[in-house]
């Protein structure tokens, strides 16, 4: 039986290690440990597995329902899952168009009338007639296509921007160079036995992306504090970073959103070193307590992409 490294997975189907365990965690997905290695492997079934989970929320469905659709033995699930987003968009669609065409009457209305007051725009409204236009472009349909319109339905609503203050941090990685595994709930646990207990929402608890995806927890510690467990700790500089809120079934979408927005933002960029590296690594907090996520299975984010203002960028000599 041919089996895939968590690592290759990553690469080849760009997703993250985080979402797969994510999936494995809700009971979507499997994996192995052969001859008891630390890594992740992946069968040609879990592969194949993988493959459909992926289409499936590129088409926007929710986690929940997929876990209905995998564990149902007809197409019954599959086909009720479908409709109910096509409904959905259905009225997002309806809802949306009607809102252009207002807006786009109010603005032909003002440019007619020649309207200078604020308070005529209750008599544009009584007006202004709903109409629906179906939309006439028609383009080849690719699953590339497919991914880039899962992202656009996806959009952020919320990006706000944060100051993180220096902190001293405990990490899940051992002074040995290992990293603690994080699944099973273990993350609010981790740290326990010295005191330290993370609290969702509160700052103070973070995860961060490393380089070859392998994702690290960060607990803050007192700045005093003696250092006698097994994890290795280090100081963390703070500053400035967009944020954004994702459920984890949207979180790799979410990252490529969030740093859409920055690189066309006026007033902000990516906080690049001279090394062209991302002065702090990509970090996400857990929002909603465990207890109500593990209850809801949906686990919600704030994602972490650090910034700096454009104005206050120092001059390259």
């Amino acid at each position: 039986m041919d089996l895939v490294r968590i690592n290759e997975v990553v690469d080849v189907y760009g997703i993250s290690s985080r979402t797969l365990r994510y999936y494995e965690q809700v009971g979507i997905l499997w994996s192995s440990h052969p001859n008891n290695k630390s890594q992740r492997y992946y069968d040609t079934d879990a592969l194949e597995r993988l493959k459909q989970i992926i289409v499936l929320r590129k088409l926007q469905i929710p986690i929940k329902d997929i876990v209905i659709i995998f564990k149902s033995e007809s197409t019954t699930a599959l086909i009720q899952a479908f409709v109910d987003k096509l409904e959905s968009l259905d009225e997002e669609i309806t809802a949306l168009s009607e809102l252009r065409h207002v807006v786009n009457d109010f603005l032909q209305k003002m440019l007619m009338i020649g309207i200078k007051k604020i308070s005529a725009i209750t008599l544009l409204y009584e007006e202004t007639e709903k109409r629906l236009v179906p939309s006439e472009k028609s383009e080849d349909f690719t699953f590339e296509k497919l991914s880039e319109i899962s992202r656009e339905a996806l959009r952020l609503h919320d990006v706000r921007i944060i100051q993180l203050p220096p902190m001293r941090f405990l990490s899940s990685r051992l002074k040995s160079g290992q990293v603690a595994n994080l699944d099973g709930g273990n993350m609010q646990n981790l740290f326990s036995k010295y005191g330290f207990i993370p609290k969702p929402g509160l700052r103070n608890c973070f995860y961060r992306k490393e380089p070859n995806d392998e994702w690290i927890m960060l607990m803050q510690i007192p700045n005093d504090y003696e250092n006698k467990t097994s994890y290795l700790d280090e100081p963390f500089s703070g500053g400035l970073f967009a944020v954004a809120s994702s459920f984890m079934e949207d979180l790799d979408n979410t990252f490529i959103l969030l740093k859409d927005w920055i690189n066309k933002s006026d007033h902000y960029e990516l906080d690049i070193n001279a090394e062209g590296k991302l002065r702090c690594n990509e970090m996400i907090e857990e929002i909603l307590p465990w207890d109500i996520a593990n209850i809801l299975n949906r686990y919600q984010q704030d994602v972490f992409i650090p910034i700096q203002m454009k104005y206050l960028k120092e001059p390259t000599l």
